[in-house]
């Protein structure tokens, strides 16, 4: 069986001269090809805006941890809200 079907009853679709002088440049293609495959040259903490990133995911990490640690020891205490009725 088959996976692929050739069709030679339509016409032949080709790139419009916009669409090949778009891929010439390039400069522009290897500039982009390196930028997606290599890493990226300055570490995580040095770059600013990775760092607010990372720091802000370990405070939010620290302020959770904090919000768990009491709701546990409130558990524990047996603190049990009374609700005048």
């Amino acid at each position: 069986m088959r996976k692929y079907k050739v069709n030679r009853e339509q016409p032949v679709k080709l790139p419009s001269k916009e669409a090949i002088e778009k891929y010439k440049d390039f400069s522009r293609l290897t500039h982009d090809y390196d930028k997606i495959v290599k890493r990226p040259k300055v570490p995580l903490y040095k770059d600013k805006r990775m760092f607010f990133v990372l720091l802000f995911v370990a405070l939010m990490a620290i302020l959770l941890a904090q919000a768990a640690k009491e709701e546990e020891t409130e558990e524990e205490n047996g603190a049990v809200e009374q609700v005048d009725e």
